[in-house]
């Protein structure tokens, strides 16, 4: 899912992560970055958080992050990366789910 208001540069991207969070440095200063998949055919979205480490992130996570949103092409192909406001990653457990039931029968030799 990918969301950006029209005449603004603040978006939100909501997806499965594409590979394992990555620590980087530039000019000095630390960050953390992560692929997260806009859907299929639709690209990827590196999503940047700089000044603070998030929850490891690791790929087959589902993501959510929000804030200013950019996009560059390059020799006709487009690039997108968002620099994180906010971001978090869904933290729920599998539920398991119970096995089909057998379809109702009748009973008529009940005893009441």
């Amino acid at each position: 899912m990918f969301l950006k208001r029209e005449n603004k540069t603040d978006a939100m991207v909501a997806g499965y992560v594409v590979g394992d969070m990555k620590e980087k440095e530039y000019d000095g200063k630390k960050f953390y970055e992560v692929g997260v998949s806009m859907g299929k055919d639709a690209g990827i979205v590196n999503v940047a958080v700089w000044n603070r480490k998030p929850e490891e992130i690791k790929k087959g996570d589902y993501v959510f992050a929000a804030g200013q949103f950019k996009a560059t092409k390059k020799d006709n192909k487009a690039y997108y990366s968002l620099t994180a406001d906010f971001i978090s990653k869904e933290n729920s457990t599998k539920v398991e789910v119970p096995q089909e039931l057998e379809p109702y029968q009748e009973v008529d030799d009940l005893p009441f």
